[in-house]
């Protein structure tokens, strides 16, 4: 690989309603201590050099859980490094994340504003950019990411030839979604494909991608493999 993989986190106390993150927790006023909703959003994108196709999301995942607070002040690293485990982010990510984490964790417990509250929301956003240069690296990258995440095979020749291209009726909405491998937009007028699972995408995105696995990124429908 010409450049390292690059890492960029956030961590933050999320506001009641906030998109994605409004996990209600039924009965929480008869838990018997203070506890951590500790959400976890990881995203791993592929960022080419010089491809009209920017970026290509190999991975996104939002995971939620509760953690009573004196077990996570006790034992945040082996609780964070596990909570990590299965992502395959690098060592040197989790030595300089996991003291921060702590750190926000610390202030959001002694901040006077969330006294009396028995459910304190804790959020960390990781993004995971790996550069490549040349279209076969994207095969690189997959086996060297978490082997749990991305034991794929490439789909069929045959599969990928087959895929049917869908032709947006002209009366209908401009913008129809978003591709979820390079994440522009889908809308009239472009080569859309649709996958059997009836997922849609740009046709070089899940080319692309069919060429390294012969999953749907979204539902995990198997095309044929080769």
């Amino acid at each position: 690989m010409a450049m390292d993989t690059l890492y960029d986190y956030h961590i933050w106390q999320p506001e009641e309603g906030e998109d994605d993150l409004n996990v209600t927790i039924s009965n929480s006023h008869l838990l018997p201590c203070n506890c951590f909703l500790f959400h976890l959003h990881f995203r791993h994108i592929l960022q080419s050099n010089h491809s009209q196709q920017s970026h290509y999301l190999l991975n996104s995942s939002l995971s939620s859980y509760l953690i009573p607070c004196d077990v996570f002040f006790a034992t945040a690293s082996s609780i964070l490094i596990a909570v990590f485990s299965g992502t395959g982010v690098a060592q040197d990510f989790l030595d300089t994340a996991v003291p921060d984490v702590l750190s926000v964790a610390a202030d959001i417990a002694c901040n006077p504003l969330n006294a009396g509250r028995t459910i304190l929301p804790l959020a960390v956003s990781v993004l995971v950019v790996s550069p490549y240069n040349e279209r076969q690296e994207i095969g690189q990258v997959l086996r060297e990411s978490s082997p749990q995440a991305f034991k794929t095979l490439p789909a069929s020749e045959m599969a990928i030839e087959d895929l049917k291209n869908v032709e947006i009726g002209v009366g209908g909405e401009l913008l129809i979604g978003e591709c979820r491998i390079c994440l522009d937009e889908l809308v009239n007028g472009m080569e859309i494909t649709r996958l059997p699972c009836a997922h849609l995408y740009h046709r070089d995105c899940i080319v692309k991608w069919l060429e390294t696995s012969h999953l749907c990124p979204l539902c995990r429908y198997a095309m044929p493999l080769s």
